[in-house]
């Protein structure tokens, strides 16, 4: 809402809707930066989520490997 009271009026002859155009054109710009923010930040999110997922199941295969060899030896006899 600051932003809208720091825009300047045109001097001159002009159309009274031109400061509020302007107001608006503003808020686009900032709504759009915003935006390209937050897509990158869940952008890394996702990415990060996704190394995790997969860390996860190798460590899972990991540990299942572990102990079937363990079992291993007890199954056999």
């Amino acid at each position: 809402m600051g932003d809208l009271n720091e825009t300047v009026a045109p001097t001159g002859l002009g159309l009274s809707c031109q400061t509020s155009a302007s107001a608006v054109n503003a808020a686009h710009v900032d709504v759009a930066a915003f935006t390209a923010g937050l897509a990158a930040r869940v952008s890394q999110r996702a990415t990060g989520v996704a190394q995790a997922d997969t860390s996860y199941l190798a460590q899972e295969a990991a540990s299942t490997a572990a102990v079937a060899a363990v079992f291993q030896p007890m199954i056999g006899d």
